[in-house]
């Protein structure tokens, strides 16, 4: 009961916020144009030779921009691209745009199965491989914590098949979650449970009293959003 109370807690606030701006007058940025929409679905013609999808959600969605410089945006069609790491925004009925200028985060609603799911993403994080301050991460939690995930797309060399008999890249997806410490300015990649509890210190056994576990083993993003929620409710 205590972490469907703490999960429910970290998705209300995605929830409340999607909901505020929902309701807002559309209004555009600046923007260049990088494709002129036709009947051809357009993550087809991004990357022609390689097979799958370098978007997040193949279907424009309508979400809320925030620029770096303070600008919000609200009600606009959005498209995001994973693996060039670009945000689209749509002009009309036949421009495809990518923002002129710099965006710290965006929220929208997609279909995550067969069920409506909220995503806020954010940049600005230090630097970190090959992401830059201007990579863009999905807020799983937000807090003087932050649960961050990269998603993003890989390029996978497939054999040739009956369908197919020369090799061929086709996309595959990946992720990568990471806790972001907004006091400390602290960023830590997250792999194990041990990542986690030497990322936070002492506190990491009053989250596993929250709990109700004395050892705790990470399975799943969920488990993950539980234990960061749990800690940025911690007094």
């Amino acid at each position: 009961m205590r972490k469907i109370y703490l999960l429910l807690c970290s998705l209300t606030s995605l929830t409340a916020t999607y909901s505020q701006i929902n309701n807002q007058l559309p209004q555009l940025p600046n923007g260049t144009v990088s494709f002129v929409l036709e009947d051809r679905p357009i993550h087809e013609r991004m990357h022609p030779s390689i097979v799958g999808s370098p978007l997040l959600q193949n279907d424009w969605t309508s979400g809320a921009v925030t620029m770096a410089d303070g600008r919000h945006f609200y009600n606009i069609q959005l498209l995001y691209n994973l693996y060039d790491n670009i945000l689209y925004f749509r002009r009309g009925e036949k421009e495809m745009c990518e923002f002129t200028d710099p965006v710290q985060e965006f929220v929208f609603r997609y279909l995550k199965g067969t069920d409506s799911a909220t995503a806020l993403y954010r940049s600005g994080f230090p630097a970190s491989g090959k992401n830059t301050e201007r990579s863009f991460y999905e807020v799983m939690a937000d807090g003087k914590y932050q649960l961050l995930n990269f998603r993003s797309k890989s390029l996978v060399r497939v054999k040739g098949d009956y369908v197919r008999k020369d090799e061929y890249n086709r996309f595959e997806d990946k992720s990568q979650l990471y806790l972001y410490d907004t006091h400390q300015k602290k960023f830590t990649r997250l792999d194990t449970y041990a990542d986690f509890s030497a990322a936070i210190g002492p506190q990491a056994d009053s989250v596993a009293r929250i709990m109700g576990k004395p050892k705790i083993k990470l399975k799943n993003e969920t488990d993950m959003l539980l234990l960061v929620t749990a800690l940025n409710h911690l007094k």
